[in-house]
């Protein structure tokens, strides 16, 4: 069963500052999420021995880049991408509060700054102005923790903070059921860094 967007879903997406979003105006959010139910759907139809192996999840992430691909052409889609050209070590890395980090349990770094490798991004390389959407996908035996760490890098990914400047039109968290739960999925948005049900993302 392919379940998305259900009220009882934690719901995440972006939206850009206005002097961006009209970089990547020429694709709606329908679109955008229409796309991503198809790719969605092609790993829960095509990977299900992945799932049901409960294999490593660079794997998993890896096909569903695969499927998103032809679906944003004038995009590229980036898995494990972590450059940024307004970073003098060409690195991104996001400011998150040290009471946020606490929050979920992790404990915070003295500098307060953590460096960022998402999952999958859809964008134009070089550039921060044309930052679609940010991927975090997680296995259901994940632990709590890093789920919820997920979230929080999404959260400062779509919206600018503390001098955080990548502003992603969307952010999606996915998280695959495996084994006896394949088919099974939660799908969470962020709209300017709150949590935002899918009918109500603009």
């Amino acid at each position: 069963m392919f379940v998305i967007g259900k009220t009882n879903n934690i719901v995440f997406f972006s939206q850009f500052a206005s002097n961006r979003l009209s970089q990547i105006s020429f694709m709606e959010i329908n679109e955008i999420l229409e796309n991503l139910d198809c790719a969605i759907n092609l790993v829960l139809k095509n990977e299900k021995d992945i799932l049901q192996r409960g294999l490593n999840e660079l794997n998993l992430t890896g096909h569903l880049a695969k499927y998103l691909t032809p679906l944003f052409e004038e995009l590229t889609v980036d898995p494990e991408y972590n450059g940024d050209n307004l970073k003098e070590n060409d690195r991104k890395a996001l400011d998150i509060a040290r009471n946020r980090m606490i929050e979920i349990g992790i404990e915070p770094k003295e500098t307060n700054n953590y460096k960022l490798t998402p999952d999958i991004i859809i964008h134009k390389r070089n550039t921060n102005e044309s930052n679609l959407v940010v991927i975090e996908a997680k296995k259901d035996s994940n632990s709590k923790k890093h789920k919820e760490f997920d979230l929080l890098k999404l959260e400062h990914m779509t919206i600018d903070y503390s001098g955080n400047h990548y502003n992603y039109k969307l952010g999606v968290a996915i998280v695959f059921g495996t084994n006896k739960r394949v088919g099974e999925i939660q799908v969470l948005y962020y709209q300017n860094g709150i949590l935002t049900q899918r009918e109500n993302l603009k």
